[in-house]
């Protein structure tokens, strides 16, 4: 864990970013990120999961890839080879979840404005052939 907050705490560094403004934009106390970056996992709840969430939510605002963040948490290591850019997520090539959220709930919409559209037609049809034309 050690490792991962030496880590996160470079990315933030090179984007010159505070702690302070990494908790306003993560939502994550301020006590929270430091301890990530400290390693000290007796000052993070207990919980794994939640802890894995604030490094995914860290690393998604350092421009990290959460999921290469999450498997680093996971491993408890981070590999010293390739340097911090090389980790930076491509986002031409991946979404977040919530956009892909946003894209499916955009595409039920439409779906369902059809559907109505269609049985509207359907009845407008009716009702011209049954008061019109017979």
């Amino acid at each position: 864990m050690r490792e991962l907050g030496i880590f996160l705490r470079q990315a933030r560094e090179e984007r010159q970013m505070t702690l302070a403004e990494a908790a306003d934009r993560t939502k994550i106390r301020q006590a929270y990120l430091e301890a990530i970056e400290a390693g000290d996992l007796s000052s993070l709840p207990e919980d794994p999961v939640y802890v894995r969430g604030f490094v995914r939510i860290y690393a998604k605002v350092l421009g990290i890839d959460p999921d290469l963040a999450a498997k680093m948490f996971d491993e408890g290591k981070v590999p010293q080879e390739e340097p911090i850019a090389e980790y930076r997520s491509d986002s031409s090539q991946r979404q977040s979840v919530l956009e892909k959220r946003r894209a499916l709930r955009r595409k039920r919409r439409i779906r369902f404005a059809i559907f109505v559209a269609v049985i509207a037609a359907a009845i407008a049809a009716y009702c011209y052939y049954y008061y019109y034309l017979r």
